[in-house]
């Protein structure tokens, strides 16, 4: 399918968070979502949209410079050129540049959005290697808070159905052992806890003594233990521990994988567009850990619904994504006030309905009003 660009447009969004959910964790707190949105217009005047989920104290990226490097380096590099598929897309964007990988994201899920569209297919369709699935059970990340405030958001998120709760840990001075301990008592032993320090345990003894103690609440993952730049730490304290590891902040880029790989860091891949420089990249990173013997889950940097349905789109067809062993984060109806999208993603008894409208199925809400797509199908 052969497309001309057109036009190649930035902007920037702002999303706060529901006061009861902002998230405090190693990195910091994060009450309130700056975004860059991406809209990539064709010669047949079909629009696809990509949002880039730029937070600077996680990816060093904010909204101002990823609007800026799309429209003065990607945008002149893209616009009035033709191309056949996606894939050549990404590659441009990443000889024009190096890192940036939210940026990349953002123009690399718009050219898929609008790719899909001309053909009046769903991007899940067109990747998948098993027929995709409705719907995806999520997982929800409580930020460090007292206990009465860890157990209030466990609570809030286990009637609103969801299964799967992940619990930043590691910030000094609260104690995560009372903290999960109070949530098993209050909620049981029906939820799934999962851990994710963000890379907080600064030294293999430090993680696997704070891990340790948190197993007699049967964690079923560990995310990210050790600082990311120490892929070798990390696997260091996958050996010493009994339960799996999953790779999130270690693993941005190809060469890290297989750095990764090279010495068995992790179990499970945390996968997704922003973090790893678009929908193209997380396919071939997909493709790879699924050659080794790795799981892959979506993992998130608090991207809206507009986001999340490319995240969604990409799990739903692919073999390597288990998600009913292994619940994605995909829990932004929770976390945003309104949201960025006309038709919202939708939460219903812990899992996410997978859009199926064409493209990755949802378009944006703008300070114009909702954008009205060509009826093309």
């Amino acid at each position: 399918m052969r497309i001309r660009i057109n036009k190649i447009s930035a902007s920037i969004c702002e999303h706060p968070l529901d006061d009861k959910f902002v998230i405090v964790s190693n990195i910091g707190v994060h009450r309130r979502s700056r975004f860059v949105l991406v809209e990539i217009q064709s010669s047949d005047e079909i629009t696809g949209y990509g949002e880039g989920a730029t937070t600077a104290i996680w990816s060093g990226e904010t909204a101002e410079t990823a609007k800026s490097i799309v429209e003065n380096i990607f945008a002149p590099n893209l616009e009035n050129q033709y191309f056949d598929h996606p894939g050549e897309v990404s590659s441009i964007v990443n000889e024009l540049a190096v890192g940036n990988p939210f940026a990349k994201a953002a123009v690399d899920t718009a050219f898929w959005d609008l790719w899909a569209r001309t053909q009046c297919s769903r991007v899940s369709d067109l990747v998948a290697d098993r027929r995709p699935i409705e719907s995806i059970p999520t997982r929800a990340s409580i930020g460090v808070y007292n206990i009465q405030q860890t157990v209030s958001i466990a609570t809030a998120f286990w009637e609103a159905g969801i299964r799967v709760l992940k619990f930043k840990v590691g910030v000094p001075p609260h104690d995560d052992v009372a903290r999960l301990k109070a949530v098993r008592e209050e909620l049981g032993d029906d939820p799934v806890f999962t851990i994710d320090p963000n890379g907080g345990y600064s030294s293999r003894d430090i993680a696997v003594a704070a891990i340790e103690a948190l197993l007699p609440f049967n964690l079923k993952f560990v995310e990210q233990p050790t600082p990311r730049d120490r892929i070798q730490m990390l696997a260091d304290v996958r050996r010493r521990i009994p339960v799996p590891i999953i790779a999130d902040e270690s693993i941005f880029t190809k060469g890290h994988l297989y750095e990764a790989l090279d010495c068995d860091a992790f179990d499970i891949l945390s996968v997704y567009p922003g973090k790893n420089g678009g929908f193209t990249s997380c396919l071939d990173m997909v493709e790879t850990a699924k050659k080794y013997g790795k799981a892959c889950v979506l993992g998130s940097n608090l991207e809206t619904d507009l986001g999340q349905a490319a995240m969604a789109n990409l799990a739903a067809g692919l073999e390597a994504f288990p998600v009913e062993e292994i619940a994605g984060d995909l829990g932004s109806c929770m976390y945003y006030k309104d949201s960025s999208v006309t038709n919202p993603l939708a939460l219903s008894n812990g899992r996410i309905n997978v859009p199926e409208g064409i493209g990755f199925g949802v378009s944006p809400i703008t300070s114009e009003g909702n954008l009205k797509l060509k009826n093309i199908c």
